[in-house]
């Protein structure tokens, strides 16, 4: 099949908020001010993701521990991932998210193989500096440009499946074929008319997955 899964991090292919979690554990500075503000639209969205991490001083070997002791991938996530590999579909991650807690949890579970798109973090005696690997003109308040990451793989063809939970993953999921939407992504959906499904756990993916083998197969016959 000609599919592409692109999947959400926080919120979404791990169950909990990732960045929060750390932050929980290692700001030195309240934050979470800063969520009202994301969500009131006072503050960008770049400034909301960089600015919880300055009081952050640990090491990065010591964060990705904390992220390995305490975090959650999703039900039914491995196996999508696994699924898919074996029947030549792509799956990748596309996030805000830092890329030394995405890679921990994901090489905990055996799957440091899967493509990812995250911000860079580097780590300096300042504090953690952000590197946006993945944007472009005309998106700078998000930092990482999920839009770019989904025309990637529209330009090579593939049909995009995105699984998402959230305000930024609303303009991905605009371009994608079907949405696997929770919460706040699944309200945007349901009022814009997007085609959708549910998102419960990862196995609804595979459901779909399994489907359009079947319609495919059937095609094939007649």
């Amino acid at each position: 099949m000609n599919i592409a899964v692109l999947c959400d991090f926080d919120d979404t292919t791990a169950v909990e908020n990732v960045a929060h979690l750390i932050l929980d554990r290692f700001a030195k500075e309240e934050w979470r001010h800063l969520v009202a503000r994301f969500r009131e639209g006072t503050i960008i969205p770049k400034d909301y993701f960089e600015q919880p991490f300055k009081s952050v001083r640990e090491s990065r070997e010591t964060l990705k521990t904390h992220v390995r002791q305490t975090a959650h991938l999703r039900d039914g996530f491995s196996e999508m991932a696994r699924y898919c590999r074996q029947r030549g579909i792509e799956v990748a991650i596309v996030t805000h998210g830092l890329d030394f807690y995405v890679d921990a949890l994901l090489e905990r579970e055996g799957l440091g193989w899967l493509p990812t798109y995250p911000v860079g973090a580097r780590f300096t005696d300042k504090g953690i500096q952000f590197e946006y690997r993945y944007t472009r003109p005309g998106c700078d308040d998000w930092g990482n440009c999920k839009c770019s990451v989904v025309d990637r793989y529209l330009t090579q063809g593939k049909r995009v499946f995105y699984v998402g939970d959230g305000l930024s993953d609303f303009c991905p999921a605009r371009k994608a074929e079907l949405v696997f939407a929770r919460t706040r992504l699944l309200e945007l959906c349901q009022k814009e008319g997007l085609p959708h499904r549910e998102f419960r756990d990862f196995r609804d993916v595979v459901r779909e997955l399994e489907k359009q083998g079947g319609m495919k197969k059937a095609k094939g016959a007649n």
